[in-house]
């Protein structure tokens, strides 16, 4: 059910961005301002992974475990007159993830702090991660080059909803799952993102600066994303 979800949301966001990115003004959802003035409401979907750096020893992430997806619900696109400059704002719904490579260490809260724990000995499939849940207003500036080329920069305002620690890992026959909330997460960070789209397929890269935990609550990392752009 969840993959049948995601695929009809993907096709949803690839309607909706293919509508807007094609060059006839018969087939696009472009409103009209002026004239060469016009303002778009569209849909985005980036999918991709996380890496982690600057990391305290012994956090070794790994980049392809640690997933980013990125909805932007509605994200309102003006184009002044003449112009190929597009200014956007959005609003939208993030999920990420920070995975430890399976070298025997795991996320383990220890009081009000989260730090490394280690993996009870004799298990196996072993993982362990950072969960996050959050809210996002990109504000994005684009700049077309050309007809089918644009590139686009920005910060993302990211409200931090919610956030837990995920640990599972077999004994025997025996799989056990540990997830832990109230980790500490920072409520409000900024990331930098930018796009390069190319005939409605775009790659992204965010960095992200600024940690996810707080002070004293969690090790302190920031991250670069990059993956797809719809």
């Amino acid at each position: 059910m969840k993959r049948i979800l995601f695929m009809a949301l993907l096709a949803a966001t690839l309607s909706a961005h293919a509508a807007t990115s094609d060059g006839d003004d018969s087939e696009n959802t472009d409103i009209k301002l002026h004239d060469g003035e016009t303002v778009d409401w569209i849909m985005h979907l980036a999918i991709g992974f996380n890496a982690g750096i600057d990391a305290p020893d012994g956090y070794d992430f790994a980049p392809f475990k640690s997933w980013d997806v990125q909805w932007t619900v509605f994200d309102f696109e003006y184009t002044p007159l003449n112009a190929s400059q597009t200014y956007s704002i959005g609003f939208g719904i993030n999920w990420s993830n920070f995975a430890l490579e399976n070298s025997g260490a795991m996320f383990q809260k220890m009081g009000e702090v989260t730090a490394l724990g280690q993996f009870p000995a004799a298990t196996s499939s072993r993982y362990s991660s950072v969960h996050r849940l959050a809210l996002d207003i990109p504000l994005l500036f684009t700049q077309r080059i050309g007809r089918h080329v644009s590139l686009s920069l920005g910060p993302v305002v990211k409200f931090n909803t919610g956030g837990w620690l995920h640990t599972r890992y077999d004994m025997g026959n025996q799989e056990y799952r540990i997830s832990t909330k109230k980790i500490g997460l920072r409520p409000v960070t900024v990331d930098v993102m930018g796009v390069v789209d190319i005939y409605g397929i775009g790659l992204y890269c965010k960095y992200s600066p600024m940690s996810v935990f707080k002070a004293d609550r969690g090790p302190e990392f920031k991250s670069v994303t990059f993956g797809l752009y719809f």
